[in-house]
């Protein structure tokens, strides 16, 4: 294998993998959803933030430690009959360790002992097992990770570093699916000279689809002054929290909202990703606004009767609050319980909304991935469901390095990505500094769809996807507008299969993989989905998650050259899976010329 391919594969790793089982039944992420957390045990969390709380009927957690002078110092530290008393009043008390020292090498191997020291103190005071850790000091190591699940623990809290410093207090939301939940970022660390704007910049990152999750420390903290947040500021803050209508809860209750199983793979490249994005200033958010009456019409029908999105995934797709959706619906008159017409012998397909993550719950590799190229082709059964195709989800090419030449004289190249419809691999663009605008599908008939861009070399790409009475037949084209030859432009489209009925298996041996022709069947074994694509190079299916690949490669394109490619995508229903390939064959979709046999 060539290094080329090897990083193609490896690239196709990065987009496609996941590592943790399929997310249960969780509700869309409301916005407006916090989380504060209290840590070290400070005898002012019993006296001034316990009344407080419970006046504005707040969650909360209070991560308890019985490190610093706990033991001897009840003026500044609680009692564990104020811990018990906390947790008889509904809130949640947390795993701090035994001695808040570090998670660190030097200390990884005392942690489990650690755990069960706040452990034992909880069972004799009949407190429930912790469910929930914060970091001593925010310190934190993946190896941390099977300790902590060993111990029964489902969501741990960081701070607000790595993605910033640990002295400026401020931190990022949790985006639940991508942060791992026992690596969750704080959101703001209080400090003595917070103010309400440093406050409001932490908890208005409660987006739909994110949680703010904010430290606090002693309010006030005569032990630990640099964390202290004055009493009246405090109020203030929870002051703002109740008069704008947040939800406040405890991190035990976020289970409502985020699957604790679902894990990344690569917890570090979330954040890592997250970081690279804060650096170029770019926007996290990925909502489109529609612009227009029609245009809004359309789109919320999109969302709500086809696809079935709660008001928090309309709110994360459109970037409308709750009640402008809500305001929108009923004056389009959609109701939000509406059943989508029959499906029943028919091809749909739409514009891929966003607002959902396409892979629901298999979200490891595709972090951000962007509406951008995405149609949504609804099965042709009632109730069936929908796949989710990128077309094209990334193209490869082999760059033309400037004064680069090779042994013979030649010009030297590297392979890059010209395109990617996510943001956590870098492409030629984003290592030039370029941000692409956004794409939009436009109909161009009843029943098809287009969309193209031009890139800043001057080559442009597009896609058709028409739905005809059998199957949805694809066309993939790209121009060469520059003064170079093309080459290498490998294509990966990916048909996504979570949200098909029957057909999230996590495995490969459902698949047939047999050039061009990709199919999948479901798990009761009687419908089948296929695709196709000329000039296949390579047919796939990934076994985490559940989508398949029938990957081409455009042949070289001169200046001024355009290419194409045909696509399929078809949906069966029957056990003869080679004669409907057979069959398939014979529409001559592949040459354009009807087989006569």
């Amino acid at each position: 294998m060539g290094s080329a391919d090897k990083l193609a594969v490896a690239v196709v790793g990065m987009v496609c993998l996941l590592g943790a089982p399929t997310a249960s039944a969780v509700e869309p992420v409301p916005e407006k959803l916090v989380v504060p957390t209290f840590d070290d045990s400070v005898r002012s969390h019993f006296t001034v933030v316990r009344p407080i709380l419970l006046d504005y009927k707040f969650g909360a957690t209070f991560f308890i430690t019985e490190g610093f002078e706990f033991k001897d110092d009840k003026e500044n530290y609680m009692t564990w009959e104020q811990i018990a008393q906390l947790s008889r009043d509904g809130f949640e008390i947390g795993n701090h360790t035994g001695d808040h020292k570090p998670v660190t090498a030097k200390t990884i191997g005392g942690l489990d002992e650690q755990l069960q020291v706040i452990e034992r103190s909880f069972k004799q005071h009949g407190i429930p097992r912790p469910v929930s850790f914060a970091y001593p000091g925010n310190a934190t190591m993946p190896e941390a990770f099977s300790i902590l699940r060993k111990r029964g623990i489902l969501f741990a809290r960081r701070g607000g570093s790595p993605e910033f410093l640990y002295k400026a207090g401020r931190g990022v939301a949790w985006e639940p699916g991508l942060d791992h939940p026992l690596l969750i970022p704080s959101a703001g660390d209080a400090r003595p000279n917070w103010e309400l704007a440093d406050f409001q910049r932490a908890v208005e990152q409660a987006r739909p689809g994110r949680i703010a999750v904010l430290q606090f420390h002693g309010v006030p903290d005569r032990a630990h002054p640099w964390v202290h947040t004055p009493r009246r500021q405090f109020e203030a803050f929870m002051k703002f929290l109740k008069l704008e209508r947040y939800t406040v809860i405890s991190l035990r209750d976020a289970a409502r909202y985020v699957d604790p199983k679902l894990e990344p793979r690569r917890a570090q490249e979330v954040i890592q990703d997250r970081q690279r994005m804060l650096a170029a200033k770019r926007s996290r958010d990925n909502f489109r606004t529609p612009v227009g009456k029609k245009s809004q019409k359309s789109w919320l029908e999109n969302m709500v009767v086809y696809h079935r999105f709660a008001i928090a995934e309309v709110c994360a797709a459109t970037g409308w609050s709750d009640s402008e959706v809500k305001a929108a619906l009923e004056r389009f008159d959609i109701d939000l319980d509406a059943k989508p017409p029959s499906s029943k012998g028919r091809l749909r397909v739409l514009p891929y909304p966003g607002g959902r993550h396409p892979r629901i719950g298999f979200r490891d590799g595709a972090m951000r991935p962007q509406r951008e190229t995405k149609v949504s082709v609804f099965a042709p059964w009632d109730g069936g469901g929908y796949v989710v195709v990128d077309v094209p989800e990334a193209i490869w090419w082999n760059q033309v390095e400037e004064g680069e030449k090779g042994e013979k004289g030649e010009k030297k190249t590297k392979r890059e990505l010209l395109y990617l419809a996510h943001t956590h691999v870098p492409t030629t663009w984003d290592r030039k500094d370029v941000v692409l605008e956004p794409l939009e599908w436009k109909r161009f008939s009843k029943r098809g769809f287009k969309v193209e861009r031009t890139l800043p070399n001057e080559v442009s790409f597009g896609a058709r996807v028409v739905s005809k009475d059998d199957a949805v037949r694809m066309e993939l084209w790209i121009r060469n507008g520059s003064n170079q030859t093309l080459t290498g432009l490998r294509v990966q489209n990916c048909v996504m299969l979570a949200a098909a009925t029957g057909f999230n298996q996590r495995a490969t041996d459902n698949k047939r993989l047999t050039s061009p022709y990709v199919a999948c069947r479901n798990a009761a074994g009687d419908r089948w989905i296929i695709t196709a694509w000329q000039e296949c190079q390579r047919p796939w299916a990934n076994r985490d998650c559940p989508c398949m690949h029938s990957d081409p490669k455009f042949p070289d394109c001169a200046p001024g050259q355009t290419q194409r490619l045909r696509g399929w995508l078809s949906f069966y229903e029957g056990t003869e899976i080679e004669a409907e390939l057979k069959r398939i064959e014979r529409t001559g979709w592949l040459t354009g010329r009807r087989s006569s046999r």
